[in-house]
């Protein structure tokens, strides 16, 4: 076992520099990892979290973690949260909850105190009951790689280990520890999983959990192959240009995994309805997705996914110099002498000063919005603008207008109003910038 730990440590390549903060719950597992430490790498300090979800058992565990600490003459930071709360407050699961909390406190402690790696205590059989867990709940390959030994700043030193070979090693060396007595209780479906599930396929194979083991290496290298292939797809088929994403939808429907490269494309943007995203592909134009962080339409042959977008009006008065809502927008003041030749670039506004009226306001253009296209006489509506301008439906999602009093100065980073351009009459300039 001592072996398998050190091999690991290896392979994350931990130097005996490394400032490793462990996740000590006080349970075998964690006591298992922390004595390993102890004895094989001395630059650490341990992080318990208190989620107070069994009451007086909860508070007798941060007392264990933390006399723990002391023997060992090692900082011990410690935190109680009250999981339920921000669980109902998100509308996550109580499981989810204290997951959230505690690795974001995790990074927090890391970050102020220069800590390199964050240590937790995972074990094979809690990376089988994952994979277990995300079969019956359904998942994509990702989801069957069960538990890694190594994600970004986060090691799990005893993934390899089977749970017997931690128990034999806490009795060997009379290590303390205390039980948690949830875990013996049914409510979370982990622990159905754990107690139920797999009890039963043992009685099919006593060495289920190291047989399931052996199909999540083979399924890792296989993953290694599939990444590569989706992203050699990818290149070929998504274009990003800035924040946005475009995926050509003629050349998609030529691959034989269409509907699976889909999937992939789209939930790395957090898509997870493929079956309502391939068949809108199939459709005519219009038909949106929202979620969280991105917002997803399909226009005409191409879907393009696009981050957020804030619809909030912004108030600009004479000394505001930049916004950075909806995108970045910078002000500035100058004089015509300066501007002989009227600015062509698309990214910069040179507005005839004396004809604005302050404050002005940014916001969406609205159905009905008029302005003249500078150049022209006579008044067009933005909307027949756009269209003219083959303007994409998340183009004009993002277009913002810079309103005058009633008027339209300008579709901003694209046309000024002809009534506000610099004429040789001008004295002060209005620059908008993007």
């Amino acid at each position: 076992m001592i072996v398998d730990f050190k091999k690991t440590i290896d392979t994350i390549k931990i130097s005996a520099e490394s400032k490793i903060l462990i996740a000590v719950s006080g349970g075998l597992d964690s006591m298992v990892l922390l004595d390993l430490f102890n004895n094989y790498h001395h630059n650490y300090a341990i992080a318990h979290c208190n989620f107070s979800l069994r009451g007086e058992e909860s508070n007798i565990d941060q007392e264990f973690v933390e006399n723990s600490a002391k023997s060992l003459n090692i900082k011990c930071f410690t935190k109680i949260f009250d999981t339920n709360s921000y669980a109902k407050k998100n509308k996550i699961s109580t499981q989810m909850a204290a997951r959230n909390l505690r690795y974001s406190w995790f990074k927090k402690i890391c970050k102020k105190y220069n800590f390199d790696f964050i240590a937790t205590a995972h074990h094979l059989n809690d990376s089988v009951e994952t994979v277990l867990f995300n079969l019956i709940r359904g998942s994509g390959l990702s989801g069957l790689h069960g538990i890694k030994a190594f994600d970004g700043s986060i090691m799990r030193p005893l993934i390899h280990l089977h749970k017997n070979d931690l128990i034999r090693y806490a009795n060997d060396n009379n290590l303390k520890f205390r039980e948690d007595s949830s875990n013996s209780q049914n409510k979370y479906s982990r622990n159905k999983i754990r107690n139920q599930i797999i009890p039963i396929m043992k009685e099919i194979n006593p060495s289920v959990v190291s047989s399931i083991g052996k199909t999540i290496s083979k399924i890792i290298a296989v993953e290694e192959v599939y990444n590569e292939y989706i992203l050699f797809k990818k290149e070929k088929l998504v274009i990003r240009i800035n924040d946005e994403f475009i995926i050509d939808i003629k050349k998609l429907l030529k691959e034989k995994s269409s509907k699976q490269l889909l999937y992939e494309f789209i939930s790395d943007c957090g898509f997870l309805d493929l079956d309502g995203v391939f068949n809108s592909i199939l459709s005519n134009s219009g038909k949106e997705f929202f979620n969280d962080r991105f917002y997803m339409v399909k226009d005409r042959d191409k879907l393009i996914i696009s981050q957020h977008i804030d619809n909030k009006n912004n108030i600009i008065n004479h000394e505001t110099r930049i916004v950075k809502e909806p995108f970045r927008i910078e002000f500035d003041f100058g004089f015509y002498s300066d501007f002989l030749i009227q600015n062509k670039a698309k990214n910069t506004m040179l507005i005839d000063y004396n004809k604005l009226e302050f404050p002005l306001l940014i916001r969406s253009w609205k159905e009905g919005d008029r302005f003249i296209p500078l150049g022209m006489k006579g008044s067009k509506k933005l909307s027949d603008y756009f269209i003219d301008n083959k303007y994409s439906l998340i183009e004009k999602k993002k277009a913002r207008v810079l309103i005058s009093g009633e008027k339209v100065v300008c579709i901003i980073g694209d046309r000024l109003d002809d009534r506000f351009k610099l004429v040789e009459t001008s004295e002060k300039v209005y620059i908008v910038t993007i």
